[in-house]
């Protein structure tokens, strides 16, 4: 069964979320097909994707951080209802994808590129074989540096695409982002990988919409309810691979040499108040990226999704405008 779009656009405000959510789950369960596929190392990896009726396109999306497929159901009904194909899948150590570790919340990754890998079997054996519509790209954060890495890569894949709040360099509180590669790249030669970053968090089941940079209390308790119920989207916890791999990103994504293989269009668009993210880095990367154009979505939090219905709006909007 495909989606029927109406071709309306109109952001659920707070009330009307925690109203008219159950009814887009149930219309959008109609229409979803889910399964697994292999990674580029044959680790099983959970995918699902809608399939609008006369579809313009395709949109694969990527997403941040400890993120999981279901926190983007209601930004695929807003993609759908614009005809749009919509295709997700839990990167390795999120959701109900494959971990690599004996414990279910850490995340850990051997190589950053390794998530670039997953996703272009993503789109070969899911996305390919189910629609031959020209494809778009929207990743969050984490998902933003996989995808930068992707369209250096492959430039011929997608159309066009949206980078939200890329994570080109994390932010890395009172030590500079160099002093924790050499300090954490020195640690890995003789130290455990897969052990927890010593200032990881762990998951808090307590954890309160005062203290989350979340500005929808709606959209920030449901994704809290689904993670209580199913302990796979609980990660939080970071392994020192991953910390290391991650703030190893800037050197290369910022790299002249590396953002000229990029002829994708991009669209980034940023939060003006990230307080997770590097917003120098993302600045480097779009004024010496040809094919990127930067965007600030005005008092807006890294989480622009779970934002302000103004935030919400301008991003999705942003996106339209993009996209057609």
């Amino acid at each position: 069964m495909k989606f029927c779009p109406d071709y309306q656009f109109d952001v659920l405000t707070e009330e009307r979320f925690i109203q008219q959510m159950p009814q887009i789950l149930e219309r959008l369960a109609q229409c979803r097909q889910e399964g697994y596929f292999r990674g580029f190392d044959e680790k099983e990896l959970y995918y699902e994707y809608f399939l609008a009726q006369d579809s313009r396109g395709a949109v694969v999306v990527v997403h941040g951080l400890s993120e999981f497929t279901q926190k983007y159901h209601e930004f695929a009904y807003y993609l759908l209802n614009q005809g749009y194909d919509v295709f997700l899948f839990d990167q390795r150590c999120h959701g109900r994808s494959c971990r690599l570790t004996d414990r279910v919340d850490l995340i850990h990754v051997d190589k950053f590129c390794h998530y670039q890998k997953d996703l272009h079997r993503f789109i070969c054996d899911v996305v390919r074989p189910a629609t031959d519509k020209p494809l778009y790209l929207y990743a969050h954060s984490m998902g933003g540096a996989v995808a930068a890495l992707y369209l250096a890569e492959h430039p011929e894949v997608f159309q066009k695409a949206v980078l939200s709040a890329p994570m080109i360099e994390p932010l890395t509180g009172n030590v500079s982002a160099g002093v924790a590669r050499v300090g954490l790249t020195a640690y890995l030669i003789f130290g455990n990988g897969k052990q927890k970053f010593w200032y990881s968090a762990e998951f808090d089941p307590e954890y309160k919409f005062e203290r989350s940079h979340d500005k929808s209390r709606a959209r920030f308790e449901r994704n809290m309810q689904l993670r209580l119920a199913e302990p796979c989207y609980c990660t939080t916890p970071l392994s020192m691979r991953w910390v290391q791999q991650s703030v190893m990103l800037r050197p290369k994504l910022t790299r002249k040499g590396f953002l000229k293989k990029i002829r994708t269009p991009i669209r980034m668009l940023c939060a003006s108040r990230d307080d997770v993210v590097s917003e120098q880095a993302q600045a480097a990367f779009a004024a010496r990226c040809d094919a990127c154009q930067q965007v600030i979505i005005p008092e807006s939090a890294h989480g622009m999704l779970n934002g302000t219905v103004e935030n919400i709006r301008e991003h999705m909007q942003q996106i339209f405008d993009h996209f057609c």
